[in-house]
């Protein structure tokens, strides 16, 4: 039951993801994107712009996907071959969606990142548009499957698990803040990225049918020794 239910969130919020996609490529949003993003820069404190710089370094393609590995690694309470297959899937229609709709990012002029780490992702999304954000996207993910985890602990006491749940969603609100805040991205991007990871991590809280009819097969096997 647990798992319909997840797959009835994950299916609801990719209808959504996909509704709102719709009207970033029909440029329903330009007007407040850019009302947000200097809402930001206007309130918040030029001091954070090294700070923000170097949180924004843990949603990048290549820091994101070693945690998810570890997390994937040293868990025994996930799917892991469900939790990497809508992984990639996420990354897919991440890629997707910025070579098919046309929203450009901020302009150059507002861009308040202090540095660029030369990863390869880095050089590859210059070639892509702005939607959906692939930071907001897999920061998403990685939090709901590590809320997940949190949630389902047996050693955890109630009071330490609403702590790290906090954290979790503390991390998750400066990755989001920081992207528009920096004008890497703009505000429908990070909804966009924010919806398509949350309804991946949840259809990956199902186990694939192929790996269920596997694992029975191999039970009756091991029953039958």
């Amino acid at each position: 039951m647990k798992q319909l239910n997840n797959v009835k969130m994950g299916l609801g919020l990719f209808f959504v993801f996909i509704v709102f996609s719709v009207f970033v490529y029909l440029n329903t949003f330009q007007a407040f994107d850019y009302q947000v993003l200097t809402f930001f820069q206007k309130n918040i404190p030029r001091s954070l712009d090294l700070p923000f710089s170097y949180f924004s370094l843990a949603g990048s393609f290549e820091v994101a996907t070693v945690i998810l590995l570890l997390i994937v690694y040293f868990s025994s309470k996930i799917n892991k071959i469900s939790v990497l297959f809508f992984y990639a899937i996420t990354l897919g229609i991440e890629t997707l969606g910025k070579g098919i709709i046309a929203q450009i990012g901020p302009p150059i002029e507002l861009l308040r990142t202090h540095f660029f780490v030369s990863f390869p992702s880095g050089s590859l999304a210059e070639g892509f548009f702005a939607y959906p954000s692939g930071h907001a996207a897999r920061a998403a993910f990685i939090s709901i499957i590590l809320l997940f985890l949190v949630w389902k602990s047996d050693k955890l006491s109630k009071n330490f698990k609403f702590f790290l749940v906090g954290l979790i969603l503390f991390f998750d609100f400066f990755m989001f803040i920081s992207r528009i805040y920096l004008a890497e991205h703009w505000f429908s991007d990070v909804i966009g990225g924010l919806l398509l990871g949350t309804s991946m991590a949840f259809l990956a809280m199902k186990k694939p049918p192929l790996f269920i009819r596997l694992r029975a097969v191999a039970k009756r096997q091991q029953r039958g020794h």
